[in-house]
């Protein structure tokens, strides 16, 4: 414990002075204490100075001092660390990296040593290649998906230093080396089969590699028993080739066709690759395509080389070139998976700009659409907290249940099993999902500063494997969620009223279907049957006045009913009900006493959708005849992806504005979600159009 002392010397007393100004001045310019704890008084606090310990000489960060306290205290920040630590890239996934590839490379420069005397520079590149190979496995190894990629990968460097064991044309080496190299090929190919999910998803990837074990194990061994060393490129005095069966011409033959075979494989590894790349979701697509595109070119480019060498008398210095060749061009698997990991990470890195940019001005759909784009996920869903309501709501302000684990009140407490610290939460699985092949989605639950629910995120379950930019992206667009949370929640409000006026609408609608029927089974029924009775008491009477009286009341009787069934009409029209929009406008139309065009679809919408067009069209029809004054008139209606169109044009422009004549349109068309659009004037004509959603 090394006590902090007192700067003893003449000026300690000024200095003093200056520096509990300058703490005075820096503690009433910042907020509420970031570190230490506040002191009662001045003279404790001078006390708590001279008296305090620190493990290790520490600077005190002026602007980290909060202010006094009203007693007059102020705030000490006493914070070191024990010992300096390693860099977070400087971890231990990278420190064992960093072993394996050394030590990979060490294994490759004694298996070649023959031939890497005279070949410098072949050397080099192929013990790089190793060491870069061995050092992409180990990292791979560390994810959790990424783990069989990764053991693949480093099992496929210590293959590669294996196979030039051929170089040294003694002992078992060749007959190693063909073993090695094909494992090595296989393991490469089928651990970017596997990246990034950790499995061979899908069917022709699992064909593919059984057709992969078949070739490139079978096709060695169908050398080797058939040949002798000094066919393939070797010695047989100092090499072990047990073959049981050689035969020159047989052995030629299988060269011929395990060349064949060799490309074959190839380009049905191209083929397999391009299949698979479509059925990845974007984010994985992102990902894999370099790599997916380096291990294509580096299978075909193999296959195409080591057709050549497939002859019974090739130098062994021509083989072991070849594979200089083929190692050469290797290295662009791990530099392609460097790629990637480093887009990845400046993906991370640029995150906060690319929300700022895309999420200008503020609005949930921009917000939304920026998360979309940023994490490569077009079924990302958005759903906000709307306080008020006690629900969340979807970017139109549509409330949406998400189950009772989404729920504020339902929620585990932080610390519990199933909480988590603050600002996301993990949601349970959801089901099946269509990303890439994943099962399930992924969802995110978003607390603002003071832990309350702010938003929730549902996601590919791809991006499982990229938890830190979906962090990183959250928390860059956090001031844009809390903003459009608001917007969702004005949303939220209007939703209700819209839903509160459907109510009306649904209500109103029921209303004039029981007036009208009330109208036809009852009023109607009756003045019918009173009808019958004035003709019979017009025939029975002999009496002329009475028979006259009879007559007159059943005249007014029928003027009655006419009437009245014309209301019934203008109720609900049974038409209407019975063959929908078109025919019931076409016997409006018959009245209005103008030339009325109609071009009405004969498709059948719901009795909330088609009693408020026809209601609206017949309101709209009135008045371009009535105040508009128009000689000819134009209605429209029409539908296309889930939505109906209507639209009324006309040659009459009334004396006012046709916007505020009409104004009562908007809420009628409002409450079923749809818009309203009115236009023209005096001299102009007039036109309105409505837009309504039927499905």
């Amino acid at each position: 414990m090394v006590p902090v002392r007192r700067d003893p010397g003449p000026a300690r007393s000024g200095r003093k002075r200056r520096n509990g100004a300058r703490i005075d001045r820096i503690t009433r310019r910042y907020g509420a204490p970031r570190l230490g704890e506040t002191l009662r008084s001045g003279r404790a606090a001078r006390r708590g100075l001279r008296e305090s310990t620190v493990r290790h000489p520490v600077a005190i960060r002026w602007h980290d001092l909060p202010p006094r306290s009203e007693h007059g205290g102020m705030v000490v920040v006493i914070s070191a660390p024990r010992r300096r630590r390693s860099p977070p890239w400087f971890g231990a996934e990278t420190r064992r990296a960093l072993v394996a590839g050394p030590a990979v490379a060490g294994l490759a420069l004694p298996a070649g040593w023959p031939y890497w005397r005279d070949h410098p520079a072949a050397a080099a590149i192929t013990l790089v290649g190793c060491a870069a190979i061995a050092m992409a496995g180990v990292l791979l190894a560390t994810g959790t998906r990424t783990r069989r990629t990764g053991l693949l990968f480093a099992a496929a460097s210590v293959c590669w230093a294996v196979n030039w064991a051929a170089s040294w044309d003694a002992s078992v080496g060749p007959l190693l080396s063909p073993y090695a190299q094909a494992t090595f090929y296989l393991a490469l190919a089928v651990g970017v089969l596997m990246y990034p999910a950790g499995r061979l998803e899908y069917l022709p990837d699992r064909i593919w590699a059984v057709a992969a074990c078949v070739v490139l194990w079978g096709c060695p061994t169908a050398l080797w028993t058939t040949s002798r060393p000094e066919w393939a490129a070797f010695r047989g005095e100092s090499v072990w080739w047990p073959a049981p069966w050689p035969d020159l011409e047989v052995f030629r033959v299988v060269l011929r066709v395990a060349g064949t075979l060799y490309v074959l494989l190839a380009l049905s590894l191209a083929f397999v690759l391009v299949l698979r790349m479509g059925r990845m979701g974007r984010m994985r697509r992102v990902l894999a395509l370099p790599v997916t595109v380096a291990i294509g070119f580096v299978a075909i480019l193999a296959a195409f080389t080591q057709r050549p060498i497939m002859e019974d008398t090739l130098p062994l210095d021509d083989l072991l070139r070849v594979y200089a060749v083929q190692g050469a061009v290797v290295v662009l698997v791990p530099l392609t998976l460097l790629g990637s990991a480093l887009r990845i990470r400046l993906a991370e890195l640029t995150v906060a700009g690319r929300m700022l940019r895309l999420t200008a001005p503020v609005s949930v759909e921009r917000v939304r659409d920026a998360l979309r784009d940023v994490l490569h996920d077009p079924t990302l869903e958005l759903w906000f907290w709307a306080p008020a309501e006690r629900t969340y709501v979807d970017t139109a302000g549509r409330p949406v249940d998400l189950g009772p684990e989404d729920r504020p009140e339902d929620r585990p407490e932080k610390g519990t099993e199933k909480g988590t610290e603050k600002g996301t939460e993990k949601a349970p699985e959801m089901g099946p999902g269509e990303d890439g092949g994943d099962e399930g989605r992924w969802r995110r639950r978003v607390e603002d500063a003071s832990g309350e629910p702010l938003a929730v995120v549902e996601l590919g379950a791809a991006l499982r494997d990229h938890g830190t930019l979906v962090e990183a992206a959250l928390a860059a667009g956090g001031r844009a969620l809390e903003t459009a949370r608001l917007q969702a929640s004005v949303h939220a409000a209007l939703e209700q009223v819209r839903a509160a006026y459907r109510r009306l609408v649904r209500a109103e609608t029921a209303e004039r279907e029981r007036l009208a029927r009330d109208l036809h089974d009852g009023a109607q029924q009756r003045l019918l049957a009173l009808g019958a009775m004035l003709g019979t008491l017009e025939a029975a009477t002999g009496d002329t006045v009475v028979k006259e009286h009879a007559r007159t009341c059943r005249e007014q009787l029928v003027a009655a009913l006419a009437e009245l069934r014309e209301l019934a009409r203008e109720v609900r029209p049974a038409l209407l009900v019975q063959e929908g929009i078109g025919p019931a406008l076409e016997v409006v139309a018959e009245r209005v006493g103008v030339r009325v065009e109609l071009d009405v679809t004969s498709r059948r919408f719901s009795r909330e959708v088609e009693s408020t067009l026809y209601s609206v069209l017949c309101e709209t029809l009135s008045y371009a005849v009535d105040r508009a004054h128009a000689t000819r008139v134009h209605v429209r209606v029409g539908h296309a992806d889930g939505r109906v169109a209507a639209e009324l044009t006309c040659d009459g422009g009334g004396p006012g504005d046709p916007a505020a004549d009409l104004a009562g349109l908007s809420g009628r068309i409002g409450a079923l979600r749809g818009e309203v659009e009115v236009g023209g004037g005096p001299g102009e004509g007039t036109r309105v159009r409505m837009d309504v959603p039927c499905e």
